[in-house]
């Protein structure tokens, strides 16, 4: 090997030691974009930074896709970003020996230590949550689930052996949470389509049977069609307020 490939492997190995230092300290997470951008003087193929990903998953980071763009964000969304990160960049950063005591501190369940841990790690937070994204929830809400998860998940440290294992316990927390943020928003959805499709069949069974009748029905005889449940047609009148144009409604 001569001296510029062993110059390009020192690089290398110390351009790798510091991703997984970044990722870790970011809750154990980082994008793939970042990792690409920060061996970009390197000029590494697809199959390299494949192997530069595998290394990270290996020490228990995840390696996540961006789902969206800062810029792409409703504007109220950036707004809100910009002035938490303002009140973030007032918080002082500790260096990595302090911020190792504090870790160690906050495993053996000092209250103090705990706080200080939160505060540290609320841009990780943001960070996390760039990542989920363009997925039907807004930053706010993302930033919310995931500081909840973090006040719980640094009073639960007590079973982890080392500090640096901190980060990345906390950064599960964390992404766990706005995973089931997010299922939770899409089982709602699905849940309203259902009724939104529900109440669109029932309107369209009572116009078929109105038009064929030359007046509105009663749920009773709309019922007594066969095409739709008097609990599908009780749900439609609930769901509307009653206002199914070709339905009657009794008392």
């Amino acid at each position: 090997m001569n001296d510029k490939e062993t110059a390009r492997e020192q690089e290398f190995m110390k351009l790798l030691q510091e991703t997984l230092k970044q990722a870790r300290r970011r809750g154990g997470i980082i994008s793939r974009e970042e990792v690409a951008e920060n061996f970009e003087n390197l000029s590494l193929d697809k199959e390299q930074l494949d192997q530069v990903e595998a290394y990270l998953k290996a020490h228990k980071i995840t390696v996540g896709v961006t789902s969206g763009n800062e810029e792409d964000l409703p504007e109220e969304e950036r707004d809100f970003l910009e002035s938490y990160m303002e009140m973030l960049a007032a918080v002082p950063r500790l260096s990595d020996s302090v911020l190792e005591a504090v870790e160690i501190s906050a495993m053996a369940g000092e209250p103090s230590a705990q706080k200080e841990l939160i505060e540290q790690m609320l841009g990780n937070v943001v960070d996390i949550a760039k990542l989920y994204t363009g997925q039907g929830v807004s930053v706010e809400e993302l930033v919310g689930a995931g500081n909840e998860a973090l006040v719980t998940g640094v009073k639960l440290l007590g079973h982890l052996e080392k500090p640096e294992e901190v980060p990345g316990e906390l950064g599960r927390r964390i992404m766990d949470s706005m995973e089931d943020l997010i299922a939770a928003m899409l089982d709602e959805k699905a849940f309203d389509r259902e009724m939104e499709d529900e109440v669109n069949l029932v309107a369209d069974k009572a116009k078929e049977l109105a038009e064929l009748l030359g007046r509105k029905v009663t749920p009773l005889e709309l019922a007594g069609e066969g095409d739709v449940t008097s609990e599908q047609i009780a749900d439609a009148i609930r769901l509307t307020g009653g206002r199914i144009e070709d339905l009657e409604q009794t008392t």
